[in-house]
Order: C-alpha cells, then structure tokens, then sequence
C-alpha cells in the first residue's frame, strides 16, 4: 500500500471518529468542577458540625442546603458559559451534547441524596469513595462521545473510589483522596484531552499512570506527614502504681495488664424510650496494653506488648440487634456487634 493511500485511510479514520464523538468536554467545566468538589471535601464538614447543628436532621438539612446551593451555582455557571462559548464560535448544543449534560445532573443529584440518606441511615465513611465513583461513570459516560482520555481516567476514578471502600480506608484518608482527585486531577485532566484522537492502549496506559501517580502520591504523603507521631520517650508505669499517684501534669504512658476489667458505658435513647438507657459493659483485655496520657489523658497513641506504636483507631462492623416476646421471659432486646483496632 502506497504513502498516498495509508494518508487517505488515516484522514477517512479520522473523520470517521471524529464523527463519533461529536461532542467535546470543556476545559473550564473540568476546572471548575475539580476546584468546586475539593472545596467541598474539605469545607463541608468544618461548616456543618454536630456543635452548630446537634440535631441529625437540622444537621443534615444544612448539609442539603449546602451541596445543593453550590453545586447548582456551579451547574449554572457551567452551563451559560459553556453556552457562551458555543455562541462565539457560531455553534450550538448538540442533542447528544444536551442529554450528556442531563447524565451528569442526574448522577450528581444522585450523589446530594445518597449524602443526605447516609446521615439517617449509616455508612457516612462511604461518602467520598460515592463521589469518586459517580464523577467517574460521568467521565466514562461523556469520553463515550468525545475524548478517549475521559473514559480512562474516568474508569480510573471508579477504581480509586471502590478501592477506597474496600481496603476500609479511614474517613480522613478517603476525604483527602476525594479533594486531591477533585481540585488537582480534574484541572491536570484538562492537558491530557487531544481533540477525540484515538491512540493506543500503551499510550494511555502510560498517561492514566501518570494521572494516577500526580493525583494519588499528595494525598498518600500528607495524610501520612499529619497522621505521624512520635514515640513516647517515657517508662511506663503499672496501672497500679498510676491509680495511687494519681494524674500528672506531663506525659505519662500506663501499662495496663491482660486480664483487666475496663467498663464500658453504653447509653440509648430515642423517642420510643421515656428514659435514655443506661448500662454498662465489662471490656476484659486479652493482651497487655500500653497508652500514652497528655495531662492525665489518653491522646490516641497505645501499643501491644512488644509491638510498635501506633494511633487509636477503632473499626465497629457486624452490628446486629435482635428482639424477642416470650412467655417465659417478656419482650426483651438483644445487640450484637464486632470490634477491632485498625493497625
């Protein structure tokens, strides 16, 4: 095959791709969706707290107010320059361009609900990695009809969300992951978009890489700069010996023995109770354990015998709560839940 008729086949491959992706992904819309997300990451919950708002559905009804009055503004503002630049380039919406505009609506009220339900009914830590997820299917779903680039990241960004998820990521770490992909990988997306030209798979294999290494390695090393901590550089005292010398004013580290009774203090309460509920719970320790008090108080540093230090961080899952009626016994309730440290 002659030099001509490869350039003819490449030119008839061109437009015949170029045809079907007939719409293309605005740079300022990455920009500013990327900047309005992180800023909500990060924002959200220092302006919504149980302090200002200690009632869940006042709390949550802020937090409503909140998402959807910023991320309407910035649908709004998306929208008309978008339109503006269209205009000045003597072009208009197309009818897939407009539909695709309606998935990314759609997927983002889906996401103001689901945030809004987790406060009635669980699963808050989910939050961040549902976002990643849905703006993920709706960058998959645009590059669909425009830029190849868009579906790689955008399949990446689902990855990165249910990733989050299921290594059982601490809530911190999910939230600066969400703000880094938002506010830094959704602006540097902006110069990996060609036009809608179709390249090989090492070539964006090699891009989606790059993407991932410059979005993932800010929020893995800040999250392990302010989650570090130094060692205690005290002896340990026996529990014993700490009850009878009471607190201290300085750093002190406690050993605490296996076998050690630590109650636990549970408290219920709710409109169908006349009373909150009191009771309390023995904790035996299985193992030997050692906390590190500041002014008499444990500041989240503990270690096992003979293993290194570490933070405080307790994961609660198969939570199961069961009733019974019986002649013998009356109504009675019963819960059943497991806890682990995370190491």
């Amino acid at each position: 095959m002659s030099d001509a008729n490869a350039s003819q086949l490449e030119a008839i491959h061109s437009m015949l791709s170029a045809g079907h992706r007939s719409i293309r992904m605005a740079r300022h819309s990455l920009v500013l969706w990327g900047v309005t997300g992180a800023a909500l990451c990060l924002t959200a919950d220092i302006a919504v707290t149980p302090e200002r708002f200690p009632v869940v559905w006042q709390r949550m009804t802020a937090l409503l107010l909140l998402l959807g009055i910023v991320l309407s503004g910035a649908a709004v503002v998306d929208f008309n320059f978008t339109r503006y630049r269209l205009q000045a380039r003597d072009e208009s919406f197309s009818f897939v361009h407009a539909q695709v505009t309606k998935v990314w609506w759609l997927l983002i009220a889906l996401g103001v609900l689901i945030t809004f339900g987790t406060g009635f009914f669980g699963g808050g830590y989910m939050v961040f990695g549902i976002w990643l997820a849905l703006f993920g299917l709706g960058l998959y779903i645009h590059g669909l009809f425009s830029e190849q680039m868009l579906e790689w990241v955008g399949v990446m960004m689902i990855l990165l969300g249910v990733g989050a998820l299921a290594l059982h990521l601490p809530y911190a770490a999910t939230k600066w992951l969400a703000a880094s992909v938002f506010g830094l990988g959704m602006p540097l997306l902006t110069t990996m978009l060609d036009g809608g030209k179709s390249k090989g798979v090492v070539r964006r294999l090699a891009q989606t890489a790059a993407w991932l290494l410059l979005v993932a390695a800010p929020p893995a090393f800040g999250f392990q700069y302010l989650n570090s901590f130094t060692a205690p550089a005290v002896p340990a005292v026996p529990l014993q010996a700490f009850l009878q010398q009471g607190r201290g004013s300085a750093l002190q580290v406690v050993s605490i023995p296996a076998g050690t009774a630590i109650p636990l203090k549970v408290r219920l309460d709710g409109d169908m109770l006349l009373q909150p509920g009191t009771a309390t719970v023995p904790l035996t320790l299985a193992q030997p354990l050692e906390v590190a008090l500041s002014d008499g108080r444990p500041d989240g540093r503990f270690r096992f015998a003979g293993e290194p230090w570490q933070k405080f961080t307790l994961h609660i899952d198969e939570l199961k709560l069961e009733a019974e009626i019986s002649p013998g016994n009356g109504a009675a309730a019963s819960a059943r839940m497991h806890m682990k440290i995370e190491k």
